[in-house]
């Protein structure tokens, strides 16, 4: 391996031939040789759910199972006696607004097989705002293996006392990045969902207008320039949920090769003449388990950041072109790898990197290179969304991508995906319907009161009579009294008082073979029900024909 990353937080060492006399290079090489020899095992307590969440090196420092399921009282109990209460002291001085918000301490433990251990632990709690005052919300922290400093026998060389003291700052900013982009993540998903119930209500109704205005209308030409802008305004819903890894997928088994040689004449179109494409590609390749659309989406971003890179002078680059190189192989990681690459088990996996040779970032912009709406171009010239949507992508396939780049020496992209073997099924094709009617009952179950009329207006549109519901509850209560005339049930998944899959669950225990056509803005991989013939999945915002299709669809299976 010729990367080095502390996970979210990536260690630059980008080229494997360094400059002479490069300090930051030979910084960060002393650097990896630190986190090498540290042994800093990493960890997060979650105050709301009193889940301890540890990685492999805690795990072996305490003595644990690989992902045992720790909470803080279990990691009291493997603390001295004598330990015990100055620990729990410190930890709830920590998690006082006015305490610091940090501790170090010392001390003793025994692991579950009997065997005693000195260790170091640090930690910082990260507070959020409530009604009665700001209040902790998680500790995070690092925790080491002091046990050779108390033994009788010579101690073992170990890095200078400010290295390490570095390398603990260096791995807690690594979970403040995290953090932060897991809460950037929830909030841009979050808009994204109620954004796609607004851009159903918006299709639904253009689509209304404009089935009833007469050919030639004036008003058709207004019409056509909202559709334009609301497809806009539904591909940056796409790239939110594509960030916030809720986005709809079909995952398939997939050749990464396959999809960068299919992709190759139109990254060349997509960058230009200026620059040179330099494709290396692995022919035995495995599989991995991704979507090839968002995977060519992923492709198509990142060359056009290096394009961009590579035009433009800064850095002491002239901007006028340059080489945009492409690689797949299959890797092995070690244990050490993985510890810089989050996400990712040890073993087999798959690489793609994409380097070239722009202008580079220096280590601000490159640690919010993946921030949503973070951007270095000028007002009206990028979304910020573009690398954003890489990240996410990747984390929804299990992968992990590292950023390494040195200002006025380029950048480079590190894509790892874990292997695939086994089949997997991809979600089914919903067909657009014709235009035909029927004579179907069906039960809409939907929060929002503009979408449900929106899809309500849809489906009567076309002959089927529509009983309506607010939530899972008030569905029931329809169910009850309806039951004998309903046919199909169209429903939301998120909903209060009771969501679609309870809701589901609850009405196939008295029918089993009803039909169901789910509906959401959020990623649903899987329909939530082994039978996939008898239920559809509907991603919204949806059109007229995206609705009566899917709806059809379960129904005629059921017919069949």
């Amino acid at each position: 391996m010729d990367t080095a990353s502390t996970g979210d937080l990536v260690v630059p060492n980008l080229f494997e031939k360094r400059r002479g006399g490069d300090r930051r290079a030979d910084h960060q090489a002393r650097l990896e040789l630190a986190l090498d020899a540290s042994g800093v095992g990493l960890w997060d307590w979650d105050l709301s759910t009193g889940v301890l969440s540890w990685d492999q090196r805690c795990c072996t420092i305490f003595g644990v199972p690989p992902y045992a399921a720790m909470t803080y009282a279990r990691y009291l109990a493997l603390l001295d006696p004598a330990d015990r209460d100055q620990a729990h002291r410190l930890v709830a001085a920590a998690l006082e607004p006015s305490g610091g918000g940090r501790f170090a301490t010392e001390h003793y433990i025994t692991t579950p097989a009997g065997e005693r251990r000195f260790v170091a632990v640090r930690a910082r709690a990260l507070f959020a705002d409530a009604v009665n005052g700001r209040r902790a919300t998680k500790l995070v922290g690092t925790v080491l293996d002091m046990t050779a400093r108390h033994r009788s026998e010579p101690e073992p060389e170990r890095e200078p006392e400010p290295e390490r003291e570095q390398l603990h700052e260096q791995l807690q900013e690594r979970l403040r990045q995290a953090q932060k982009m897991e809460a950037v993540g929830q909030l841009a998903g979050g808009i994204a969902h109620d954004f796609n119930n607004l851009l159903t209500v918006i299709t639904g109704n253009l689509e209304f207008a404009s089935t009833d205005l007469p050919l030639g209308h004036p008003v058709r030409g207004d019409l056509q320039e909202i559709a334009h802008a609301t497809e806009r305004a539904r591909e940056l819903v796409r790239q939110l949920l594509a960030f916030s890894r809720k986005q709809a997928l079909s995952l398939q088994p997939v050749n990464l090769s396959s999809v960068v040689s299919a992709a190759e004449s139109m990254l060349r179109r997509v960058i230009g003449e200026e620059i040179v494409l330099d494709v290396h590609l692995d022919t035995a390749l495995p599989s991995i388990r991704a979507d090839r659309g968002q995977l060519e989406q992923v492709l198509m971003n990142l060359a056009v950041n290096a394009r961009d890179a590579m035009l433009t002078a800064a850095n002491g680059t002239r901007g006028h072109g340059g080489t945009l190189q492409i690689e797949t192989a299959k890797v092995e990681l070690t244990e050490h790898d993985v510890q810089a690459i989050p996400d990712v088990p040890p073993g087999a996996a798959v690489r793609l990197r994409v380097r070239d040779s722009g202008h580079g970032m220096d280590e601000a912009t490159r640690l919010r290179a993946f921030e949503p709406f973070f951007t270095t171009k000028g007002v009206g010239q990028g979304t910020g969304l573009g690398l954003a949507t890489v990240f996410g992508i990747v984390k929804q396939f299990g992968g992990s991508i590292t950023l390494e780049s040195i200002p006025g020496s380029g950048s480079l992209f590190s894509l790892y995906f874990p292997i695939h073997d086994g089949v997997v099924d991809a979600p089914p094709v919903l067909p657009d319907s014709a235009h035909s009617t029927s004579t179907a009952t069906i039960l809409l179950v939907e929060d929002e009161a503009a979408v449900r009329n929106a899809a309500r207006r849809m489906l009567e549109r076309r002959g089927y009579t529509v009983l309506e519901a607010r939530h899972g509850a008030d569905a029931l209560l329809v169910w009850r009294e309806k039951r004998a005339t309903i046919d199909a049930v169209v429903t939301d998944l998120r909903m209060p008082e009771m969501g679609g899959r309870e809701l589901v669950q609850q009405l196939r225990a008295e029918q089993p073979a009803l039909p169901v056509v789910y509906m959401s803005g959020y990623s649903e991989q899987s329909v939530p029900d082994a039978d996939a013939m008898r239920t559809a999945f509907l991603e919204k915002p949806f059109t007229m024909d995206g609705l009566i299709g899917a709806v059809e669809r379960v129904l005629a299976q059921v017919a069949a």
